[in-house]
């Protein structure tokens, strides 16, 4: 098993590798995919599209079987397929990096908008926030619970 960081794949992010057949790219681009978490029903439903493109997914799925179309508009077809497959590919990509970059950071929209704290006092703020708003969730559940009981009992008393 080959250890990598998050967006790290076999292929890099642009096309610098030439492939020998449209096959080989369809291979590339669906075990890159997989390699990102993306499981083979979402890579077929991202190839068939949003109209369920029926010959699509067929002609890439004879690709990833390592045969290459002969008809010249299933070539085209195949061609269409991977390029949008490979834009996913791309925005997959990017995407993973930017989680990556997001790590161990405290994201919060108080404490990002705070200026001068460094990263760690972004964290002590941010754990401050939470226990404020546990506590004050908390006040609020048992100020209700405590109404409710004195409103029943004067209900009952009155009866």
């Amino acid at each position: 098993m080959v250890s990598r960081n998050a967006g790290e794949t076999d292929t890099p992010a642009t096309e610098t590798t030439t492939f020998t057949s449209p096959a080989d790219r369809a291979v590339s681009y669906t075990n890159d995919l997989k390699e990102m978490g993306m499981s083979m029903p979402i890579i077929r439903r991202n190839v068939a599209g949003p109209k369920n493109d029926l010959k699509a997914l067929a002609v890439f799925q004879e690709a990833l079987a390592g045969n290459v179309p002969t008809d010249e508009d299933e070539l085209v077809r195949l061609e269409k397929v991977l390029d949008d497959l490979n834009d996913i590919r791309l925005d997959k990509a990017e995407e993973e990096l930017f989680w990556a970059e997001r790590e161990g950071q405290v994201v919060s929209a108080i404490t990002d908008n705070a200026s001068g704290l460094s990263e760690s006092d972004k964290s002590e703020v941010a754990n401050m926030v939470a226990n404020i708003t546990m506590y004050g969730v908390q006040g609020a559940v048992w100020n209700a619970m405590i109404l409710l009981i004195v409103f029943v009992s004067i209900v009952n008393f009155l009866r």
